[in-house]
């Protein structure tokens, strides 16, 4: 448990999306939001109600989350012209109000809000695409950002080594690296068989996952254009990819992927979203967990820390962030980004030599625990 405070402060954290929507912000806000409320804070959460279906107050394991309404959606972007309004209003009741960019409206309430209240969370830079408006809208995004993140007392990052190489990188001198909490009871190993034997995967064969949404910045069509130099060395393998296809914000990427089934239908295997313990007999099952990222959307990939809570090994991309938790545990191979062959020579590094690289769960617990990151956190919020 989290050391209890006597008194209640009252926190508001404001991003775009959270629960029950599955993307690493909203997954990484919940389970901050969540522990700080069980460390005695009275937390409010803004975000968006993106699906009308859902309500808009709710209680969730303590945390109040209001949901505004949305006007329009562009891309993974939603337009709500009053959002930044709402968090003034509530910044003005709180002792402190913990923003999560990219939130393009926060740079608006910030000039409106004292700085000593503002800590401000950066996950990762932004990129739109290549088109006029998408440039257009990036270039105004992001200088409200850097006004939000001007104004803030302190800034959080996921690591120095993203933050050093982002478009951020300014902000340096007030940044205080955080890593994500990551929660090491949700998280621990037990038996895969069940999972990989309904899936259809023989227990000899050799299991390469992926777990994350199914979009550009992932690179999982690296991992995927890697099958042939595995196969060479690996005849038996299936590259098992976990995520929602179906709801994911700007949409998927899935359709594009299904060419690569089309050459390997023996050895893919898209499961699609998996509950809790289906997630936990996944990590705990494989031979290795791979994060072919390619973009700085990419900024840390907490995915990693689960897998080896598990005990999975990883292979990661040599991108800013992604790389810190395999330099920090070494349980697992960096990979070079955007390409498959290499990719695969690291995957069968990490195979060929499992005792070597297999993840020590104590560990990846004395440095990546939700505890600590809770911790930290109540040390900054109370400055």
């Amino acid at each position: 448990m989290y050391q209890k405070r006597q008194k209640q402060p009252r926190l508001v954290v404001a991003l775009y999306y959270y629960h029950p929507y599955a993307s690493g912000v909203s997954i990484y806000a919940k389970r901050l939001a969540e522990g700080l409320t069980q460390s005695g804070y009275a937390v409010t959460v803004l975000t968006s109600r993106y699906d009308k279906a859902l309500p808009k107050r709710e209680l969730i394991n303590g945390v109040k989350v209001i949901r505004r309404p949305v006007w329009f959606r562009w891309g993974k972007g939603v337009a709500m012209p009053t959002f930044w309004l709402d968090m003034v209003l509530h910044a003005r009741k709180a002792d402190c109000i913990n923003t999560h960019l990219p939130l393009p409206d926060s740079g608006l309430a910030a000039l409106f809000i004292p700085r000593r209240k503002m800590v401000t969370t950066y996950h990762c830079d932004i990129y739109l695409g290549p088109g006029l408006m998408d440039r257009l809208v990036a270039f105004v995004s992001i200088r409200l950002m850097r006004l939000q993140l001007g104004r803030s007392r302190a800034v959080v990052a996921t690591t120095k080594d993203y933050l050093m190489h982002s478009i951020m990188k300014q902000y340096i001198s007030k940044t205080v690296p955080i890593y994500p909490p990551i929660s090491d009871t949700e998280f621990m190993p037990i038996d895969g068989r069940p999972l990989f034997r309904r899936l259809g995967v023989a227990d000899t064969t050799v299991k390469i996952g992926f777990v994350g949404r199914i979009v550009y910045e992932k690179g999982i069509s690296y991992l995927l254009q890697s099958i042939p130099y595995l196969s060479t060395r690996f005849p038996d393998i299936k590259v098992i990819i976990v995520g929602d296809y179906k709801n994911v914000a700007g949409g998927s990427i899935k359709d594009q992927l299904d060419r690569h089934i089309a050459e390997h239908p023996d050895k893919i295997i898209f499961t699609g979203y998996l509950t809790d313990v289906e997630r936990n007999q996944f990590y705990s099952g494989l031979d290795v967990l791979v994060l072919p990222s390619i973009d700085p959307l990419e900024a840390f990939g907490m995915v990693q820390v689960e897998a080896m809570l598990c005990g999975a090994p990883v292979v990661a991309s040599d991108l800013p962030g992604v790389r810190e938790v395999i330099r920090k545990t070494g349980f697992g191979r960096i990979s070079k980004v955007k390409d498959p062959k290499d990719i695969a020579r690291q995957i069968v590094e990490v195979v060929t030599r499992k005792e070597h690289y297999k993840a020590q769960r104590d560990v990846v617990v004395r440095q990546f625990s939700a505890q600590r990151a809770i911790e930290e956190y109540i040390t900054l919020l109370s400055n």
